[in-house]
């Protein structure tokens, strides 16, 4: 191979790697049915980890769609409330019921905690941070550290959305 072409695949290689981090997926579920006029819809899309036991790892397709409200702000502090919405681990469903968030835009981060039920009716948290980072025009990427408590185990997530 010369030269060329070995930077060329090197190019593109970079190039790919560079879109298939930064590029969000697009999820195709369904917004929450709750949602008012004023309210806006956080959607991520991404992995759930579960420790089976001390050797086991097993992973899992997650996502979620949570309506969000802005609440107050308070100089670099901007509150929100979440008023529904849906996480999804392996194809199982979670409700969300109520929360709060906020953005902290000096240190550019999300978090936000979450209560809800599962299918079975046992109570749910999700719990999240996340760093987001401005791309172009009004558009911005989040990468999501996320935990999802519940009662059949805890699920570690690693999400992508974009706002």
């Amino acid at each position: 191979m010369s030269r060329k072409n070995k930077i060329a695949i090197a190019a593109i290689t970079a190039v790919a790697l560079i879109l298939i981090i930064a590029v969000p997926f697009v999820s195709a579920q369904a917004p929450p049915s709750d949602i008012t006029a004023n309210s806006k819809i956080f959607k991520a899309q991404g992995w759930a980890f579960q420790k089976i036991d001390s050797d086991t790892i097993k992973y899992y397709h997650a996502n979620f769609a949570l309506s969000i409200q802005a609440a107050s702000t308070n100089g670099t502090v901007k509150k929100f409330n979440v008023t529904g919405g849906t996480v999804i681990v392996n194809g199982i469903s979670y409700s969300i019921s109520n929360g709060n968030g906020a953005v902290l835009t000096g240190r550019r981060i999300i978090l936000l905690q979450a209560s809800g039920t599962s299918t079975d009716g046992q109570p749910i948290t999700l719990k999240l941070e996340g760093r987001y980072f401005w791309m172009w025009g009004h558009l911005y990427f989040t990468r999501i550290g996320a935990r999802l408590l519940t009662g059949n185990g805890n699920y570690t997530m690693l999400m992508r959305a974009a706002v």
